[in-house]
């Protein structure tokens, strides 16, 4: 295996991160859905220990769906204080963003999200 792959993980074996500080129970319907219209799109990154770096959400929506495995991205190397920190960022980041508003009618048109 090199630093990050792409791999096929049992759901039993991947590991929620236990200090996760994210409270998310709220938005697993929403991925659920996300999941059923969509497919899996979006892999969990796992460590080397197959422990959740980013997609803890996913992990239940996938659990709740009864999906046996999944395509995981597992990233080797990162030291515990990286990991710790890119837990973090990557739920950090998004919250930076923001919508373009014009744009956003002509991507929503004709779309069903009931």
């Amino acid at each position: 295996m090199s630093n990050m792959d792409l791999i096929e993980i049992a759901i039993e074996d991947i590991h929620p991160y236990e200090h996760n500080p994210r409270k998310n129970d709220d938005a697993v319907k929403a991925v659920m859905e996300s999941i059923r219209e969509c497919e899996y799109i979006s892999p969990i990154i796992v460590d080397e220990n197959y422990v959740v770096l980013a997609g803890h959400t996913r992990l239940k929506a996938l659990k709740k769906l009864r999906y046996k495995s999944v395509p995981c991205v597992v990233k080797e190397g990162l030291s515990e204080e990286q990991k710790r920190k890119y837990r973090i960022l990557d739920n950090k980041t998004n919250e930076l963003s923001a919508w373009d508003f014009a744009l956003l009618p002509d991507e929503l048109d004709g779309l069903d999200f009931s």
